[in-house]
């Protein structure tokens, strides 16, 4: 909901109950939000229990970027569900212009005073690791990144694959204005973890091929590539099966010995089926996911912890969340409102808001965002 329909909805509900009294603006409303952020950050009790820390840089707003890190106590990681905003800490939320391996190790320090950190859940930015290397903490790869990664290698040189992205990029040019070919028109691509992201096109494409025979013939003669290239697209809806449930597995109920037994389980199951049919490159792309397994399993024999979390989705969806509530064509970059992020998830108590509208004045707010820049 918008800071304005916030105050249209206050209107609302004075009129529906007779009430009386001052209603606050959007702006208003949009100060109360970065007081309490800012005074939740402020105000981070010591921890006695282990924290499993996320740590994650955003997208560019203007010239800065956002270095967030969350944190979720050992002892209160669900066993039975992938993480909420309700269950995360906002430990820190500092801006920078870019940040190399020293600045995010500097910000991990400061966290490690006050928190006890286990353990670090991430993707593999190079920035990112070398932070994690030189303070030796134990560094848990995001389940979706690593096996993207591995599909990168798989696909990258593949004279095929760059043929079929090629033809999807093409196909939406062409068609984007298209009556008659609009309704088959591809899905588009992002650019970024593009390899992460092919699977919605290869669902297209397994679906042309499915319906081969009912397609116009003038349309079949633009994407005649899937019809001849019918087994590389086979191996693709291979590959995407073992990596959506791989990923799934682990970004629902974490990982454990019961977990990797049952992904293990699933993985025969599919090797089974395919039997002589089963592709080259999702055989590869299956060991490549059983070595990730392996990996976590090591890890979490030298962390003697028998449940980790191997999932990096909700430091991503915290960012995704932030850039639905700011204006990206906004010139002025980031302002106090990043302090709001601290506001994501978990309710306020009447006392922690109280003390928060009392003791943070909105004069300090951009002070506070200044001295955050500054450092």
């Amino acid at each position: 909901m918008s800071l304005r329909s916030c105050r249209h909805t206050l209107v609302c509900l004075h009129l529906c109950f007779g009430l009386h009294g001052k209603l606050p603006s959007h702006s208003s409303i949009r100060n109360w939000l970065c007081k309490c952020g800012a005074y939740r950050l402020e105000h981070t009790e010591n921890q006695s229990s282990e924290y499993v820390v996320y740590v994650d840089e955003s997208i560019s707003f203007g010239s800065e970027k956002i270095l967030l890190l969350l944190g979720v106590s050992v002892d209160a990681i669900p066993k039975n569900r992938s993480l909420s905003h309700s269950d995360m800490e906002v430990l820190a939320v500092e801006i920078g212009n870019e940040w190399r391996g020293e600045q995010i190790a500097k910000e991990l320090i400061k966290i490690a005073s006050e928190t006890k950190i286990k353990y670090i859940v991430s993707d593999e930015g190079t920035n990112l690791k070398k932070a994690y290397k030189s303070l030796n903490y134990t560094h848990i790869e995001d389940c979706t990144h690593i096996l993207a990664n591995h599909l990168k290698r798989l696909y990258h040189q593949d004279a095929d694959f760059k043929l079929f992205s090629n033809l999807v990029g093409q196909l939406r040019q062409k068609w984007n204005l298209s009556k008659d070919n609009s309704q088959y028109m591809p899905p588009s691509m992002r650019g970024k973890m593009r390899f992460a992201n092919i699977f919605p096109c290869v669902n297209w494409a397994k679906k042309i091929v499915q319906n081969w025979d009912n397609l116009p013939s003038c349309f079949q003669e633009q994407v005649l590539f899937l019809k001849e290239k019918e087994e590389f697209i086979k191996g693709l809806i291979q590959v995407e099966k073992v990596f959506k449930m791989v990923c799934q597995e682990l970004k629902t109920t974490g990982f454990g010995v019961l977990q990797k037994k049952n992904i293990l389980n699933k993985l025969l199951l599919i090797e089974s089926q395919a039997g002589d049919k089963l592709n080259p490159k999702a055989k590869v792309f299956m060991e490549n996911a059983k070595l990730y397994l392996n990996n976590l399993e090591n890890k979490s024999k030298s962390l003697k912890e028998e449940f980790i979390l191997c999932s990096s989705d909700i430091i991503e969806s915290y960012f995704g969340k932030f850039k639905t509530k700011i204006n990206p064509n906004s010139r002025s970059g980031l302002t106090e409102f990043i302090f709001t992020i601290a506001t994501f998830g978990r309710a306020f108590s009447i006392e922690e808001t109280q003390n928060a509208l009392e003791n943070i004045k909105c004069k300090e707010l951009k002070l506070k965002k200044i001295m955050k820049n500054v450092a």
